[in-house]
């Protein structure tokens, strides 16, 4: 399972990011209305017909709105000005009040024709739909295999059994090194996976404070980074699709002929093929091909209304912070006699932080509220919570310790190929045709990915084979992958509120039930007659977080020994994969009639860190020379069928010798 293959499948179920014709609110455009004809008496003035509005995502439709004279003070129009019925939501403390006079009706002037008059009545209900969403998916796992051998045994005749490596200060310093990454002002990893809404919702407003403040989100004071462009591979802008390692790599003596292969070659499936290449005689040992998949994405279309008005700031934040930690220091001693020629890998690792920024710009212009005669207005009092995060960690303890002899059979041991897999979608639609904000309005997208690998492999082998047959160690071509997008649809800006919106802001927290129509509010209205529309007194915070974390630790040891020819060895003590893959879709102003009364603050920022250890020891020598933990046992086969190009090793005093994992901590 590696990442681009099994992973890109995965996002099939996502699909590619659209906006459907309901999400960009694609209605109509009100064009005014034509000249009061002369009425018959059957006309009511009271009830103006709506006319089919035209609506072009590519050209702007300009709006005119006649306001013409009231009728006469006996036309029956005393329906249409009646206030609608108040239904106060429980959120709210004091009542709306009616606004304190009635709204004046223009009057004509001429020779007192009546005329149509257009206002608009307005009900208030119950605040919208908040949101504090938290999903949270932990895998721990400790997979501590030992597997020994009667064959090997030490000269006393005790079993060869490798000791437990200690690796807790190695992950210690792995961990520190990766919560170190994000700079001040930033959650570090331990904060972003310990923190629940609530303290995003802290985090964010602190840092937005900070920024009104002084100009600047961060407690040093620089100035915010410009959006990153295009598709950034460790830094580097439109790099290539990085490789990934595949089965085979690792495992060379899977067969190809049984290779099946998907998504155009990036996941690789192989299966054991007995009969190659000894007919049937192995000894081999894959204790590594673990793997960890994180995959997560946030679709927020909450806030995809028609139009905005913010009374106060604006802030929007974006980052993604990416890191991989490697720690790779692999020891491998190979005594063989003959002329065999073992196969020694201990590189191939690939450590890769894949980040896309992705803003489609929307020039849509939509108009027509004025001409919406029923305003239907959901009211909170306060603030405004709409919060989405998702939280995924995989945790694995892998330290194995095998001890195989030769003994004629096909013997295949696999203590690995481990599986941590969380997957999580969160969506959200809440449709409103327009949003007013009182207060300021908190926007922010965050993605936090670690992966941290502590593989320290150790592999010993002992082998009597000819030209002819294969020994082979690969502890490397560890795979470690960071895939995030963050995709946005937003017009250019927000335009200055007028002395309209002000004044229409007003009316509506003053709990006004009719309202004169306006040409200068230009708000996205339709001619279905109804207008929804959510207003909040506070602050909105629409605040979208993924947090991803692998932890493995896999330090593995490996002993074979065999003392027949055709015989062949291997060890796959690597070969790991820890991928997360986040994305998150958020349609935010759809159109250019969005409007702010404060100030407009953006920023962006991407932290891509790799750091990785890989100091590694590769000793192959004959078999005059032998590690302790082989020498009785190759003293033992010399015995019984001397080998002719190799001297029978003497039993040696093990103090003499290093042992296994005498260096583990260096």
């Amino acid at each position: 399972m590696q990442t681009g293959g099994f992973t890109e499948t995965i996002w099939h179920f996502i699909g590619y990011f659209h906006l459907s014709d309901s999400v960009a609110r694609a209605s109509v455009y009100y064009e005014g209305d034509p000249a009061p004809p002369l009425l018959s008496e059957t006309h009511e003035p009271g009830h103006e017909p709506l006319r089919g509005l035209a609506f072009d995502e590519l050209a702007s439709v300009p709006t005119q709105i006649r306001e013409t004279a009231a009728a006469e003070p006996h036309a029956p129009t005393a329906h249409v000005l009646a206030p609608a019925a108040l239904s106060v939501p429980n959120k709210i403390v004091p009542a709306l009040p009616p606004i304190s006079k009635p709204v004046p009706l223009p009057h004509e002037a001429g020779i007192g024709l009546p005329g149509t008059t257009h206002v608009i009545t307005v009900e208030y209900g119950e605040g919208g739909s908040e949101s504090l969403v938290q999903i949270r998916q932990i895998n721990l796992q400790t997979d501590r295999d030992l597997v020994t051998s009667d064959d090997i045994r030490h000269a006393d005749g005790s079993l060869v059994i490798p000791p437990e490596l200690h690796l807790d200060g190695v992950l210690a310093t792995a961990l520190a090194q990766a919560n170190a990454v994000a700079p001040d002002g930033v959650p570090d990893m331990n904060t972003a996976l310990g923190s629940g809404t609530t303290e995003i919702i802290e985090q964010i407003a602190a840092r937005d404070a900070l920024w009104a403040e002084t100009g600047s989100p961060y407690a040093n004071g620089s100035l915010p980074a410009p959006v990153p462009e295009g598709r950034i591979v460790d830094g580097v802008v439109g790099a290539p699709e990085p490789n990934v390692p595949v089965l085979t790599d690792s495992a060379p003596w899977r067969s190809e002929a049984s290779v099946k292969t998907v998504e155009a070659g990036q996941t690789v499936e192989a299966e054991l093929d007995l009969t190659k290449p000894t007919g049937g005689v192995a000894t081999l040992a894959e204790t590594g091909l673990n793997v960890q998949i994180n995959a997560a994405a946030i679709l927020d279309y909450n806030e995809a209304a028609g139009s905005m008005m913010v009374g106060g700031n604006y802030f929007y934040s974006r980052g993604i912070v990416q890191a991989n930690v490697l720690v790779d220091n692999d020891h491998v001693d190979v005594a063989v006699s003959g002329q065999l020629s073992p196969t020694v890998q201990t590189s191939g690792n690939e450590v890769h932080n894949i980040a896309e920024f992705i803003t489609h710009q929307s020039t849509i212009e939509v108009r027509g509220a004025a001409a919406t005669p029923h305003w239907n207005i959901d009211v909170v009092q306060g603030d405004f919570y709409d919060v989405k995060s998702i939280v995924q960690f995989n945790g694995l303890d892998d330290n194995d310790r095998t001890v195989q002899a030769e003994s004629g059979t096909y013997y295949n041991l696999g203590t690995g190929a481990n599986q941590q897999l969380n997957l999580a979608e969160v969506s959200g639609l809440d449709r409103y045709d327009v949003i007013i904000i009182g207060g300021d309005y908190h926007r922010a997208n965050w993605i936090y990915q670690y992966n941290v690998m502590v593989d320290p492999d150790y592999a010993t082998l002992y082998s009597t084979g000819d030209a002819g047959d294969d020994t082979t160690v690969t502890t490397g071509f560890n795979n470690l992958v960071n895939r995030a997008t963050i995709e946005t649809v937003d017009a250019p800006g927000f335009k200055p509120m007028q002395d309209a919106h002000h004044d229409l802001m007003g009316l509506l927290a003053g709990g006004a039930t009719v309202l004169q129509p306006s040409s200068d509010w230009q708000l996205y209205g339709g001619a279905s007659g109804t207008l929804k529309m959510l207003y909040i007194s506070g602050d909105y915070y629409d605040i979208n977080t993924i947090t991803q974390v692998n932890v493995m630790v896999d330090g593995d040891q490996s002993i074979q020994a065999s003392a027949e020819a055709g015989t062949r060895q291997g060890v796959a003590a690597g070969g790991n994969s820890a991928v997360n893959d986040a994305y998150i879709g958020d349609p935010g102003l759809l159109s250019t009639s969005n409007y702010l009364g404060g100030a407009a603050y953006e920023e962006a920022m991407l932290i891509q860190v790799n750091i990785v250890t890989d100091s590694d020891t590769v000793t192959i020598h004959d078999t005059t020379t032998l590690v302790p933990e082989l020498v009785a046992f190759a003293e033992n086969a010399t015995q019984h069928e001397p080998e002719p190009d190799c001297r029978p090793a003497p039993l040696q005093d093990p103090a003499q010798h290093d042992h296994l994992t005498s260096n583990i901590l260096a």
